[in-house]
């Protein structure tokens, strides 16, 4: 656990079924550029540790006022759609 990075920015959310991790921006370049960038350093991590994140369970899930498009976050070169909602237990997440 000591070893998962640490960003400005991003927030990680720590449960039994898994890891959310959190970016807020009022742009895609503010918050998907910093997102995109802790998941390439999650990525040397896990190598590392030779782990590998279950790219099929994995979820974006965007939290919105306005219905833009914003470009797909990537994990291992897959993007991952935008969902519009998610249940995570006790966490709710509001973007400016």
């Amino acid at each position: 656990m000591n070893d998962i990075p640490q960003l400005r920015n991003i927030m990680l959310s720590f449960n039994a079924d898994g890891t959310a991790i959190l970016s807020q921006g009022k742009t895609p370049d503010k918050a998907i550029v910093p997102l995109q960038n802790y998941l390439k350093n999650l990525k040397a991590l896990l190598v590392r540790w030779k782990l590998k994140l279950n790219v099929d369970k994995t979820e974006a899930v965007l939290f919105n006022k306005k219905n833009d498009d914003w470009p797909n976050v990537k994990v291992y070169g897959t993007p991952i759609e935008w969902k519009k909602k998610r249940n995570i237990w006790g966490l709710f997440w509001i973007s400016n």
